[in-house]
């Protein structure tokens, strides 16, 4: 899942507009940080999950334009993961129907923690990445440190305290499924997602919002969407359809995702509708 890159999820462009739109949007997102920032605390949870990033090795899936009933392919998913000793390695691409890779994004897990990742994007020529250290004078604590720039080379961000609950796309998966209980009773579950284009995190939460019949099988819908109201008014909610017995995997989800769609001479961000394969 990309949004969830990059879905960026929580982030929305400011594109050229006449000089009056454009300063109302500038002061709007001075406000959005602002209240991003004094909601962090009441945002985080504890996250204690252990999961298995190196299982299933293998995840496929693909990109469809939404409302073409899963006929006209973006681009095709595939993520691969490979252990050595207690260190997993996660590779994912996205590519055209044409073959060329659009986007790739990779994580590093050591001892079941996330502790890098990283996104390139060969058609928009932006990349991102997120590093994760405990702070050498409070090993309690640990630091994040989210990059974002143009071209393939990685920008390192600065460093700043890592909140409980912060999510990227690739642990965005196991952390459903440490909250599953609470879901499916209805209550909300909150958390961090990390936006590269802001070089920061945002606070989203999970909702059960419906259930439906798919081949038989009853799957549960959860809805992601922003818990501040400012952010809530520019980024549309994704929603992701889970089987609701067995592992609950996610079988597919409706919203943002990484690699970018043109427009004309720009790259925007793309809502799609992503399908897995997990066999």
């Amino acid at each position: 899942m990309a949004a969830v890159k990059q879905l960026s999820l929580a982030a929305t462009e400011l594109q050229p507009h006449p000089h009056g739109v454009r300063f109302v949007k500038l002061i709007f997102i001075v406000l959005w940080l602002g209240f991003g920032r004094l909601a962090s605390a009441a945002d985080s949870q504890i996250f204690p999950a252990t999961f298995d990033y190196a299982e299933p090795r293998l995840i496929t899936g693909a990109i469809y334009e939404i409302g073409s009933a899963q006929k006209k392919i973006l681009y095709r998913f595939t993520r691969t993961a490979t252990r050595t000793n207690d260190v997993v390695h996660v590779e994912r691409q996205f590519v055209r129907p044409d073959g060329f890779v659009a986007a790739t994004e990779s994580a590093v897990y050591v001892a079941g923690q996330l502790t890098s990742f990283q996104m390139k994007e060969f058609q928009a020529k932006v990349s991102g990445t997120v590093e994760i250290t405990h702070d050498p004078k409070n090993p309690a604590q640990s630091k994040i440190c989210i990059g974002y720039g143009n071209g393939s080379a990685l920008k390192k961000g600065d460093s700043e305290n890592l909140q409980p609950d912060t999510v990227v796309d690739d642990n965005f998966y196991p952390f459903m499924l440490a909250h599953w209980d609470k879901l499916i009773k209805g209550e909300a579950v909150k958390f961090r997602f990390v936006t590269l284009e802001w070089e920061r995190t945002f606070g989203f939460r999970l909702v059960k919002c419906g259930e439906t019949t798919m081949h038989g099988h009853t799957h549960v819908q959860i809805r992601m969407e922003p818990t501040n109201l400012l952010v809530a008014g520019m980024v549309k909610p994704l929603v992701f359809t889970v089987e609701k017995d067995g592992d609950h995997r996610i079988v597919s989800y409706v919203g943002r995702t990484t690699p970018r769609t043109q427009k004309g001479k720009t790259w925007k961000y793309l809502d799609a509708e992503t399908v897995f394969d997990w066999e």
